[in-house]
């Protein structure tokens, strides 16, 4: 399916468009941007990414590269630099010139591949929705850092208390927007919603038949009658996950179950679907038109390309 032609504005969450609008009426947004692109250059990241991490690649950990090439030629995106990195059960997305997805190495022997691809089409989601400035911008203030030295050594300022806030609230809403990205990849919120599971403590061993999403995505709605709708979303937004940078996990759950079930979704993917690759004649599976032989099967494509799909 090909999503490159949507307007970002048909997925983006409400809380995350209204945060961003909050938080582009803060004065001295724009000169604190200027500023951190002077001071936070993209090459010193990935100067660190690259004598530090592991960067996967066709001859490098392949099983997991491969899982990124259909996501950015789904949504029309240049592709990221694709690292390994040690650390906690987690993945970013750092550059904003040249983005660079990084994945924590227990995310690995947490997660199996099929949910390593939806949390990569969620970092993917940040790139497509142009994210990834204003995300990279606030995880410099959960680091703590409020000033770093400039050019000549001396302290430069980037952030005012309300710009600080801002910035916080807006990063952890735009994750709910990534998480739809996601899902539309995915075809189904399934892939994401195990994830989710899985990352905030359901092992992998416990039996499918013992699990039950319906119960997870009613404790989100438990916490609308406890709270109360006025007092929900910051609720949500304060009591975050084990890191301090995502939304409540059973919030995150029942958005992605909403958005898969919503009207604007199902017309999203029906108009992906109608404009997407045509299938191998054979497997069925989506094919590139510059491509000879079918990437899933092996079968010679001309002949057998889109021979099963209608007109």
């Amino acid at each position: 399916m090909a999503f490159a032609s949507f307007d970002i504005h048909d997925i983006l969450h409400p809380l995350d468009l209204a945060a961003r609008q909050q938080l582009e009426k803060i004065p001295g947004l724009q000169l604190a941007a200027k500023k951190y692109r002077s001071v936070i250059a993209d090459r010193r990241d990935r100067a660190l990414l690259l004598s530090n991490a592991i960067r996967l690649g066709p001859d490098q950990v392949s099983d997991y590269y491969r899982l990124l090439p259909p996501i950015c030629e789904a949504f029309g995106i240049e592709q990221p630099e694709l690292y390994l990195a040690a650390g906690s059960a987690n993945a970013m997305t750092l550059g904003h010139s040249r983005p660079c997805v990084v994945l924590h190495t227990e995310l690995l022997s947490t997660l199996p591949p099929e949910e390593i691809q939806a949390v990569l089409a969620h970092e993917c989601g940040h790139i497509l929705a142009e994210h990834v400035l204003y995300r990279q911008m606030a995880m410099t203030v959960f680091s703590g850092v409020e000033t770093l030295g400039g050019k000549f050594g001396t302290a430069v300022s980037l952030f005012s208390e309300p710009l600080k806030a801002a910035l916080l609230d807006w990063y952890r809403k735009s994750e709910l927007t990534a998480d739809r990205a996601a899902v539309m990849f995915m075809g189904g919120p399934r892939e994401l919603q195990q994830a989710l599971f899985h990352l905030h403590g359901m092992p992998h061993t416990m039996p499918k038949d013992q699990i039950s999403y319906a119960a997870f995505a009613a404790q989100a709605d438990e916490l609308d009658s406890v709270m109360g709708e006025k007092k929900l979303d910051r609720y949500l937004m304060r009591h975050l996950d084990r890191e301090g940078t995502h939304p409540n996990a059973a919030l995150r759950f029942r958005e992605v179950q909403r958005w898969a079930e919503s009207e604007a979704y199902r017309q999203l993917m029906a108009i992906a679907q109608r404009t997407g690759p045509a299938p191998c004649g054979h497997c069925g599976e989506p094919v590139r038109a510059d491509w000879l032989f079918c990437q899933k099967c092996g079968t010679e494509l001309g002949a057998t390309a889109g021979a099963g799909a209608g007109s």
